[in-house]
């Protein structure tokens, strides 16, 4: 089992948030936002974190995103 958080991303390119999400999403990006609010939230602070996973399953990986690391922690922690 695995666990990374990823912070700005999007810095280690020298894009805004919304430029690199919008390159996530036309590469059928690979998280998915913990709600529509948070990805506004995230274009609005230029902030954002994901959180990947690997369950122990077959599946791959699970991926999550959001604005501040308290909204994803939340998210992540529910059951």
């Amino acid at each position: 089992m695995s666990l990374t958080i990823h912070f700005n991303e999007h810095a280690n390119l020298y894009e805004t948030v919304e430029a690199w999400i919008i390159d996530a999403e036309e590469s059928e990006c690979y998280f998915s936002w913990v709600s529509l609010d948070e990805r506004q939230r995230a274009i609005e602070t230029d902030s954002v974190w994901i959180c990947q996973w690997y369950p122990q399953t077959p599946v791959g990986f699970c991926a999550l995103a959001a604005s501040t690391f308290e909204a994803l922690m939340a998210a992540v922690n529910k059951p």
